[in-house]
């Protein structure tokens, strides 16, 4: 019996189309359900921590909170960094293309994934990344060719790889066209079909 590991079932590129980051203002963008287990700590942690040091930079949130679950933010800690303007909190929206092509850097510190469509999502349209060092997340970037891998668990590490990028527009555009390079190399839903079809028939 022979097991294959095919990583991500792909995306269809055409509704990722690349385009250059905006980089006035530099933003970074969070994309998931606000749980702990998502970063989302981590992301709110880092970015206060980057804007007592640097002017201008923003933070995009996309998605709502579980009340059901303990380990999601509370309404109450959602209304308070909105209040303090910690971050720009979007809510749940349906096109993530819009958004994503909105802002100059994709971020995912997550304790643990599959393999985040979220991410192939950023790389296509070409955002640089920075992940967590985890199975699913680190199988997606390249560390220091189109983004950064950070240690989970650590706001610092995250406020560190984010820093590297608000220091270095540059870096912010060799990293997105390395995303959107691997993107259409490896998540491509046709060349991701074809290896299916191919390891059915075999």
């Amino acid at each position: 019996r022979k097991v294959y590991v095919l990583g991500g079932i792909g995306i269809n590129l055409e509704h990722y189309k690349y385009s250059p980051p905006p980089l006035e203002p530099i933003s970074f963008i969070f994309i998931g359900r606000l749980l702990r287990e998502k970063g989302i700590y981590e992301f709110i942690a880092a970015a206060k921590n980057i804007k007592e040091r640097f002017e201008g930079v923003t933070f995009n949130v996309l998605g709502n909170i579980d009340p059901a679950n303990p380990g999601s933010l509370k309404q109450n800690e959602l209304d308070t960094i909105i209040k303090e303007e910690i971050i720009n909190y979007v809510g749940y929206v349906n096109d993530v293309s819009h958004w994503l092509s909105k802002s100059s850097v994709f971020v995912l510190p997550s304790y643990r994934e599959g393999f985040p469509r979220s991410t192939q999502e950023a790389m296509a349209i070409g955002r640089a990344v920075i992940t967590t060092d985890v199975p699913g997340c680190r199988d997606t970037v390249v560390n220091n060719s189109n983004g950064f891998l950070i240690q989970r668990w650590s706001s610092d590490a995250l406020a560190e790889a984010m820093e590297k990028f608000i220091l270095s527009k540059e870096l912010i555009r060799d990293c997105g066209k390395e995303s959107a390079r691997i993107a259409k190399e490896k998540f491509d839903t046709r060349i991701t079909n074809k290896k299916i079809i191919t390891i059915l028939l075999s």
